[in-house]
C-alpha cells in the first residue's frame, strides 16, 4: 500500500534533501511538499509522486487541505518567535484529521538547554502529549551553514568572523540528517523509531579554526577564522537586519558553544542508516567551488 508523506519546510536545506532522498530510494511513497510558495516548491524536484501544496501556519484551512489523505508528517516549522504557535496550529489540525500515523519532527541538539532549543522542546512536549507516534531528530549545526551563511564573506574576504572562541562543534551534513529522517519515515513498520529522540552529529568535533583550515585545503586558498566579541557580533547582525530576539538567541547559542555543549559526537547516523557520517573534509570538497 502506497503511503503519503507530507514534508513541511520543503524548500529548506533539510526538507529539500529529505524529498530528494525519498524520491531516490523508495518508489512506494507518495510525497506532498508544503510551503509558502508554490513556485519554489515546484522547483525542488520534478517527479510524478510529488504534489505541492501551499500552506500558511496561521491559516488552519491550508493545513487541513495539506493533511488530507496523508499518513505521515515530516514537521519542520520556521525558527522564529512564533514557531511554537505555528507548530501548535499544525498539531491541532493533525489531531483533528485523525489519519496521521507518525510525526517525524526536526528539532535541534540540546533542546533541553539551548535557547532556541527550548522552543523546540515545547513543541516536542506537545507532540508527546498528542498520543500520535513520533520521532524527534536533534541535529547539531549543519555543515551547509558554511554555504548558506558564511560563503559570501569567505569568498570575498577570505575571513570567517564569529563569536565562537575555540569551542568545538560536531558539525553534521544535512544529507545525513535527511538520511535518518527517511529511515524514520519509511522503515518503521515495527515501530522501532517510535518515541525515539536521535541526537544527530557528524563524526568529529571541530573548532571553527579547524573547519576553515580544512576549507582552505579543499578550496585552494587561505581562509582565516577570527573570533569576535558578542558586542561586535551583535552589531554585525543588527546591520544586516536581524531583530533583537533572533540575535539574542544566536548569541546565547554561541555562549553554549564556547562552553563545549555542542562538541559531543554520536553514532546515530551509522546506527540508523548503516552508513558512516560525512566528514567535514568531504563536505568541503563537494562544495569547494562555492567558496572560490
Amino acid at each position: 500500500m502506497v503511503e503519503t508523506i507530507l514534508i513541511t519546510g520543503a524548500t529548506g536545506t533539510v526538507g529539500g534533501e529529505v524529498i530528494r532522498q525519498l524520491v531516490g530510494i523508495n518508489s512506494e511513497v507518495s510525497i506532498k511538499t508544503a510551503g509558502h510558495s508554490l513556485q519554489k516548491l515546484e522547483k525542488i524536484i520534478e517527479d510524478d509522486r510529488i504534489k505541492s501544496t501551499q500552506v500558511d501556519f496561521n491559516k488552519p484551512e491550508t493545513l487541513r487541505e495539506a493533511l488530507k489523505s496523508t499518513d505521515k508528517v515530516f514537521l519542520l516549522t520556521p525558527f522564529q518567535s512564533d514557531m511554537v504557535q505555528h507548530s501548535s496550529n499544525m498539531l491541532a489540525e493533525i489531531k483533528n484529521a485523525g489519519n496521521i500515523k507518525h510525526i517525524v519532527k526536526l528539532s535541534v541538539i540540546g533542546a533541553d538547554f539551548e535557547p532556541g532549543g527550548r522552543l523546540h522542546r515545547q513543541v516536542e512536549k506537545m507532540i508527546e502529549d498528542s498520543g500520535i507516534a513520533y520521532t524527534f531528530l536533534r541535529p547539531n549545526a549543519f555543515m551547509q551553514n558554511f554555504v548558506n551563511f558564511y560563503s559570501h564573506a569567505i569568498k570575498e574576504q577570505g575571513v570567517l568572523s564569529l563569536p565562537a572562541g575555540d569551542g568545538k562543534v560536531s558539525f553534521v551534513d544535512a544529507r545525513d540528517i535527511a538520511a535518518v529522517a527517511v529511515q524514520a519515515l519509511t522503515n518503521n513498520n515495527d515501530g522501532k523509531h517510535n518515541s525515539k529522540t536521535y541526537d544527530i552529529t557528524g563524526p568529529e568535533a571541530l573548532s571553527y579554526d579547524d573547519a576553515v583550515n580544512i576549507l582552505s585545503e579543499q578550496v585552494g586558498k587561505k581562509i582565516t577564522y577570527v573570533s569576535v566579541s558578542n558586542n561586535n557580533a551583535f552589531k554585525s547582525m543588527k546591520d544586516i537586519g536581524l531583530d533583537d530576539w533572533l540575535i539574542n538567541m544566536i548569541l546565547e547559542a554561541y555562549s553554549n558553544l564556547r562552553k563545549g555543549y555542542f562538541s559531543p559526537v554520536t553514532s546515530v547516523v551509522e546506527e540508523i542508516t548503516g552508513k558512516k557520517p560525512i566528514f567535514f573534509k568531504d563536505f568541503a570538497k563537494d562544495h569547494a567551488r562555492v567558496f572560490r
